[in-house]
């Protein structure tokens, strides 16, 4: 049987197919690509390909990707040990202070309240109207009047006119010493209300034998020379002081007969100003004697 020769032009079907776009002959189809089905690691290699592409464009170099930072690997701040090593540090600090402030207390009231203590009342009285009255004269209330066993003790005055002091007195009935003795013994006996009487070191005799005078035979009146004194003379009692410049100035018995075992003024009304051992073995400037010497 004979065969049928297909039509000219092609196959029909062929025909009625998909036609090829235009464009290059031959070329495949091109397929569409849904972004929906793109996956993560591709659309973060696409931004990077793009920022590369940018950079390329603008002269600069893409920058360098990021790492992602892993919870697990994350360090964490300790912040309970910084709080704790900060309530530490406080409370040292808090501690420091208190014993600090303690300290300097303790140092200024003998570890009393001070003048605020009634058992300090002796020591912390009004002025003395004929004090007062004398020109020049100061006055302080000087509560501390606690015994030291050794030591020196730092004064604010130079003489001191009180504070705390030796056991062991200086006596006071009258003395005259030629050399400087010991703050700690001199202090002593102003609380058994003395006058001790001082003069700058180097005065010449006569001078010292004028002011003499009014110790010699006086009790509860001390004389010595003193260091670096200011003036050419000064007297002390309890919490009082009086600088002159003259062994001859009327102010000199003045103060001694206002101030001398004065019952409105000394600390320790009625103790005694003798102490014949001290007198033989006196102590020296800067060494104070806590105990009679041996010689």
């Amino acid at each position: 049987m004979a065969q049928r020769k297909p039509p000219p032009g092609g196959n029909p079907a062929a025909k009625k197919g998909t036609s090829r776009p235009a464009g290059k002959p031959g070329a495949a189809p091109t397929a569409k690509v849904s972004t929906n089905k793109v996956s993560t690691s591709k659309n973060a290699a696409s931004k990077n390909t793009l920022a590369k592409a940018s950079a390329a464009s603008s002269g600069r170099k893409a920058p360098p990707r990021k790492p992602g930072k892993s919870i697990v690997n994350q360090k964490q701040t300790p912040w309970g040990t910084i709080a704790t090593v900060a309530a530490v540090v406080l409370f040292a600090a808090a501690v420091i202070i208190v014993v600090v402030v303690t300290h300097k207390s303790s140092n200024k009231d003998n570890g009393a309240s001070g003048c605020a203590n009634p058992a300090n009342a002796n020591y912390c009285r009004p002025e003395l109207a004929q004090a007062k009255a004398i020109n020049g004269v100061t006055y302080q209330k000087v509560p501390q009047h606690t015994h030291i066993s050794s030591g020196t003790v730092k004064y604010p005055q130079s003489p001191p006119i009180g504070g705390n002091h030796s056991p062991y007195w200086a006596d006071c009935n009258g003395t005259v010493y030629p050399q400087p003795i010991a703050n700690e013994n001199a202090v002593h006996p102003l609380e058994h209300g003395a006058v001790w009487v001082t003069y700058r070191q180097g005065l010449p005799p006569d001078q010292v034998a004028t002011l003499a005078k009014n110790v010699t035979g006086q009790q509860y009146v001390f004389m010595s020379p003193y260091p670096n004194l200011k003036t050419e003379v000064s007297l002390q009692a309890w919490g009082y002081q009086l600088f002159v410049n003259s062994v001859s100035d009327s102010r000199i018995p003045q103060f001694i007969a206002t101030l001398s075992h004065n019952q409105d003024t000394t600390p320790e009304y009625g103790a005694s100003c003798d102490q014949p051992t001290f007198k033989a073995h006196p102590s020296t400037f800067g060494n104070p004697l806590f105990a009679p010497s041996a010689g």
